[in-house]
């Protein structure tokens, strides 16, 4: 025996007016189910009355999070820094001595050290270079 469905309720307009602002609601499945979880999480999990504009921009906010990928650039998103390497062969490196004059109170800390002043000098060097 099959039961008779009843009527589907009408969604109210703020629902609607977000559904035609989210141009992926009903077109990506993995982005609709996730923002009907979040629905149900704000609404019995936190409390979000679901015809609050809070409970809207908790919702945008949380499928952001989620798939900041399908958003672009210019939201809230955050970016992967790029990690840069130096090139293998130091271009830009000048081959030869390089002078490096050391301060008086660099002197003091090199000999507090017992670190030769050329190895200090060097080590001084190397650390400008990675600045």
């Amino acid at each position: 025996m099959t039961v008779p469905a009843g009527p589907t309720p009408t969604p109210d307009a703020q629902a609607t007016e977000w559904a035609q602002e989210n141009a992926w609601f009903g077109k990506d499945n993995a982005m609709t189910y996730t923002a009907f979880d979040i629905h149900r999480k704000l609404v019995e999990e936190e409390g979000y009355d679901p015809q609050s504009k809070d409970y809207y921009a908790e919702l945008d906010r949380k499928i952001k999070l989620e798939f900041p990928h399908k958003f672009d650039s210019n939201t809230e998103q955050t970016t992967k820094p790029v990690q840069q390497v130096a090139s293998a062969n130091r271009a830009g490196y000048k081959s030869g001595r390089r002078t490096v004059k050391l301060t008086s109170s660099q002197v003091a800390i090199a000999k507090k050290l017992n670190v030769p002043l050329e190895e200090y000098a060097k080590q001084l060097d190397i650390v400008k270079e990675s600045i």
